[in-house]
């Protein structure tokens, strides 16, 4: 930049015009006008939440420890219960002790989990109670056979059964025609413990769906 103004004038540092003739001493750049900012900002999209995934206690399944255990201790109730009654010539009640036996599976769940019960739930909890009572049933039931197989013991316990259930006298004639073909013996035993898997599942899960039913209308 020239010291001097053209007009003799002695220009300061920096300037822009001459301070006595007017001069412009170099080229003025006009800045971009800045975009003016938009009135309303463009809204954040909005990012749709998840659906709540229920907690693994909650599921109630083979998978989940705290209803296996509850499951297993309503079966052994159960099963003590109606050896109880069985002996006390009250085997009549054993339907009464299944759904009671499922309702308490979902009461004791419940309570030990904290978790409201589903109808559905409520269900599958007493069916795996009365899974569980099966497979105690079925036990008991085999060793009682194969104890008593190899004597005369088993006909005279059917006809004490038969008797306290209040069958006719006639039913101990057809069990012990049956138990001299084995193959037949065996078909009945299998068909039997079909009908008592459905009958056990069946109540309990009715007992557990009730269960759950009346706490949800308590609560």
């Amino acid at each position: 930049m020239d010291s001097h103004c053209t007009c003799g004038a002695r220009l300061l540092e920096d300037a822009l015009f001459c301070h006595r003739c007017g001069r412009p001493l170099r080229e003025l750049v006009e800045p971009e006008p800045a975009e003016p900012a938009p009135l309303h900002a463009a809204p954040e999209p909005v990012v749709p939440l998840e659906s709540p995934v229920l907690p693994v206690e909650d599921r109630i399944g083979f998978g989940n420890g705290a209803a296996v255990r509850v499951g297993f201790l309503a079966a052994a109730v159960v099963q003590m219960v109606s050896t109880l009654s069985a002996a006390a010539g009250a085997s009549l009640l054993l339907p009464l002790v299944l759904l009671a036996g499922g309702f308490y599976a979902v009461v004791l769940y419940s309570r030990r989990t904290g978790f409201q019960v589903s109808v559905q739930n409520g269900a599958r909890m007493g069916w795996m109670t009365g899974i569980f009572s099966f497979v105690i049933m079925t036990v008991f039931f085999t060793a009682g056979i194969a104890m008593l197989a190899g004597s005369n013991e088993l006909m005279k316990a059917y006809k004490e059964s038969a008797a306290s259930l209040g069958l006719p006298a006639e039913a101990a004639a057809q069990f012990e025609k049956l138990a001299a073909d084995p193959a037949a013996f065996a078909t009945s035993i299998v068909l039997g413990l079909v009908f008592q898997f459905v009958f056990l599942t069946l109540l309990c899960s009715m007992g557990g769906a009730l269960a759950a039913k009346l706490r949800a209308r308590k609560g």
